[in-house]
C-alpha cells in the first residue's frame, strides 16, 4: 500500500526514532529502538503468552478483544488527534480509519466463534469413519504495517489473529510509530495476557529480526520490500501475506453518469493526499464526454481546501512520508518532457512548515510516461482518452499491478461484464475505493499487487492451521484392506471404481458386474 522505507530516516540514529508532525515539522516525541536481545526477549513473551491465551475458549477471546475495542472507543478522539498529528491527514480521512478498525472488531468477534469451532464434514468412502477438522493458531503472528494508514493498518490484521489464539506483534512504520504504541497500550488494559500484544518500533532490520523469529506474517507495503519479506518468509517455510503497490485505473464510458463519475474521480485521486493503494492514479474516458469531464474535475479540484488539519476543516492534508514528493515531481517532469500538460496544481507547497503537494489533474498522457506506468501516491489525477470500451480495458490491464479498479456506466450488466475482464483484485461499478470497506469479502491484490487476501473468513484462516482428527466408529480387529492382500479385495475395490465414477445408473451397474475390461 505504501513505499515502506527499509533504511534509516534522515539525520537519526539507529536506536531512536524522532517523530514529526509532516502538517508543520513540529516534533512530537522521540521513542527509543529496541535492539537485538530486546526483540528476543519480546518475542519470547510473546510466545509465553501464547501459550495460555490459545486454550482459553474462543468465546472467552472474544470477550477480550471486546473489552479492547471498548477502551479504544473510549478514548477515540484521544487516538484520532494522535493520528492527524502523526500523519498530517485531513479529520475525515482519520474517521475513515477508525471505521475500519471498529467495523473489523465488531466482524470477527462475532464470526469466531462460529468459524474457528471444529467441523466435523460428511465423509464420501470413509462411512466407518469420523472427522474432526480444528482451526490451531501458528503461534506469533507478526504484522509489519506502513505509514499512510498507521491505526487501521496496524490494528485490523491483528484482530483476526488474536481472535484465532495468536500473539501479535505490530511492527509499525519508522514515520508513524505513535499510533501503534498507543492503541496496543491502551488495548492491553483489557487485561490480556502481558506480551500478547505488542508493538515494536524500528528500522528495516527491526522487521527482519522479528520475521525470523515469527511463525505466520502479514505485510503492507511496497513490492520492493514485499519481495524481501516473501524471501525471508520462504526460507522459515511460514506463511505469509503481502499488500502492497497499486496503480488503479478508473474506465468512464461513453454511458456513464458525468457527474457521479467527475465526483468519484476527484475524490478517488485526492482521498488521503492521493497516499492510498486503491487510489484513482490513472483514468480512461470515452471520447464523447473527455472534454466536459476534464473541465469539471480541472474546477472541482481547485476549489478543495488544502492545510493542517489540526487549525480547520480541510480536504487535503499533508504528504504524511515527504520523500515521496521527489517520486511525484520525477514523474510529473518526465510526463511533461513526453509531451503531457498539467491544467492545474503541479508543484510541491510549504504550509505552516508542512510539506504538501497540490491536487494535480494532467493531460495528453500515454502509456510511455512513468506517470502511467509507476505508483505515484500523491494527489495526482492523469485522465487519458479513449474511443471505446475495449481499448480502456486493454489499457486498464497494461499495468504490473492489480488491485484496485472502477468502472462507472449506467448500463450495469454491461458493466459487470467488462469488471471480469479486469486483471485486479478488487473491481468497484460506479465507485471507488469503496470495496476495501467490504469487510465480508476477500481483498487483496493480482500480479505485483499482493500474495493472499485479507477481510472475510480469509483472513481468519491465513492466522491458523487445519487440523484432521480422524477416529475410527466400527473397531474391527482388520480393514478389508490390511495386510495381508487378498484377490478377492483387490476385484472388489476394482469393480467399486466403475460403481462410484461412471456416469449414469446403467453404466454404474454394468460395471459393479463385469469388472474392468
Amino acid at each position: 500500500m505504501t513505499v515502506q522505507p527499509t533504511s534509516h530516516r534522515s539525520g537519526e540514529d539507529a536506536d531512536r526514532i524522532v517523530c514529526t508532525n509532516p502538517a508543520d515539522g513540529t516534533v512530537i516525541d522521540e521513542i527509543s529502538v529496541p535492539d537485538e536481545d530486546q526483540i528476543r526477549n519480546a518475542v519470547a513473551e510473546a510466545r509465553e503468552a501464547q501459550a495460555h491465551w490459545r486454550r482459553l475458549p474462543v468465546e472467552e477471546r472474544v470477550e477480550y478483544v471486546l473489552d479492547a475495542r471498548d477502551i479504544l472507543l473510549d478514548h477515540r478522539r484521544e487516538l484520532r488527534d494522535l493520528l492527524v498529528a502523526e500523519t498530517g491527514k485531513a479529520q475525515t480521512d482519520a474517521l475513515a480509519e477508525f471505521l475500519t478498525v471498529f467495523e473489523t472488531f465488531d466482524y470477527y468477534t462475532k464470526k469466531a466463534p462460529e468459524v474457528l469451532g471444529d467441523d466435523s464434514p460428511p465423509l464420501r468412502l470413509l462411512k466407518n469413519k469420523s472427522v474432526t477438522v480444528r482451526r490451531v493458531p501458528y503461534g506469533v503472528a507478526v504484522n509489519i504495517s506502513p505509514w499512510n494508514f498507521p491505526f487501521d493498518l496496524a490494528i485490523t490484521p491483528l484482530i483476526p489473529a488474536l481472535l484465532a489464539g495468536n500473539a501479535a506483534i505490530i511492527k509499525p512504520s519508522e514515520w508513524t510509530p505513535l499510533i501503534a504504541e498507543r492503541t496496543v497500550e491502551l488495548m492491553n488494559q483489557a487485561g490480556l495476557p502481558d506480551g500478547l500484544l505488542q508493538s515494536i518500533p524500528g528500522y528495516g532490520d527491526t522487521g527482519a529480526q522479528l520475521i525470523d523469529q515469527a511463525d505466520v506474517v502479514s505485510f503492507t507495503g511496497s513490492v520492493e520490500t514485499g519481495r524481501s519479506v516473501a524471501e525471508a518468509a520462504a526460507r522459515k517455510l511460514i506463511p505469509c501475506s503481502l499488500e502492497m503497490g497499486g496503480k488503479d485505473p478508473c474506465i468512464v464510458l461513453d454511458d456513464a453518469d458525468p457527474q457521479r463519475a467527475i465526483n468519484a474521480a476527484t475524490f478517488g485521486a485526492y482521498f488521503n493526499s492521493g497516499q492510498v493503494c486503491m487510489s484513482v492514479e490513472r483514468v480512461y474516458v470515452h471520447e464523447n464526454l473527455y472534454d466536459d469531464f476534464v473541465d469539471s474535475v480541472v474546477t472541482d479540484t481547485r476549489r478543495l481546501r488544502q492545510g493542517n488539519p489540526e487549525t480547520g476543516q480541510v480536504d487535503v492534508g499533508a504528504m504524511t512520508f515527504p520523500p515521496q514528493v521527489e517520486v511525484i515531481e520525477d514523474q510529473l517532469q518526465d510526463a511533461v518532457d513526453k509531451g503531457a500538460r498539467i491544467l492545474t496544481g503541479g508543484s510541491a507547497i510549504s504550509i505552516e512548515g508542512g510539506t504538501y503537494f497540490e491536487p494535480t489533474v494532467v493531460v495528453d498522457v500515454t502509456h510511455e510516461m512513468d506517470l502511467m506506468g509507476e505508483e505515484t501516491f500523491g494527489p495526482v489525477m492523469p485522465i487519458m482518452k479513449v474511443s471505446s470500451a475495449a481499448e480502456a480495458v486493454r489499457l486498464a490491464n497494461d499495468s504490473p499491478y492489480g488491485l484496485n479498479a472502477s468502472i462507472f456506466s449506467t448500463d450495469r450488466e454491461r458493466a459487470r461484464r467488462l469488471a471480469r475482464q479486469i486483471e485486479s483484485g478488487n473491481v468497484c461499478i460506479n465507485d471507488v475505493i469503496a470495496s476495501y470497506l467490504a469487510i465480508e469479502a476477500p481483498y487483496g491484490g493480482m500480479k505485483e499487487s499482493g500474495v493472499g487476501r485479507r477481510k472475510g473468513l480469509w483472513e481468519l484462516e491465513h492466522y491458523t492451521q487445519p487440523q484432521t482428527i480422524m477416529e475410527d466408529r466400527l473397531g474391527m480387529k482388520r480393514e478389508p484392506f490390511w495386510y495381508p492382500y487378498r484377490e478377492s479385495v483387490v476385484d472388489t475395490l476394482d469393480r467399486a471404481l466403475d460403481g462410484l465414477y461412471r456416469r449414469g445408473i446403467a453404466a454404474k451397474i454394468k460395471g459393479l458386474f463385469s469388472g474392468s475390461n
